[in-house]
């Protein structure tokens, strides 16, 4: 006998990302149909600063969506010392579903 479990919704899974941006001061941009920008502050050239914003901004990843790209000043990329320069720690995404993009905007809204 299998225990089916119910599929969260858009709002409840919406409510849940803002609430934990707005809780780590992460700001967040949804912009043009499909792109969500995560960003916060550091100080310039505080690396654990660097890490810890890394961390808040991961939540982007737990977004459902289909096929996309993650990119930004995260410490994959060269893009990790432009943000311990200028202290602007800055994460995008596309391919999240349209249906959560527009939830979001709806819970940034109302919280």
């Amino acid at each position: 006998m299998t225990q089916e479990t119910e599929k969260p919704k858009p709002a409840d899974i919406a409510k849940r990302f803002v609430q934990r941006c707005r809780s780590n001061q992460v700001a967040i941009e949804v912009r043009g149909a499909d792109i969500l920008t995560l960003s916060k502050r550091i100080p310039i050239g505080d690396g654990l600063a660097f890490a810890d914003a890394e961390s808040d901004c991961s939540v982007i990843y737990d977004l459902p969506g289909g096929c996309g790209s993650v990119w930004g000043t995260d410490g994959g990329s060269i893009g990790g010392m432009v943000a311990m320069q200028t202290g602007a720690f800055r994460l995008n995404r596309s391919g999240i579903q349209k249906r959560i993009l527009k939830a979001i905007r709806e819970a940034m809204r109302q919280l």
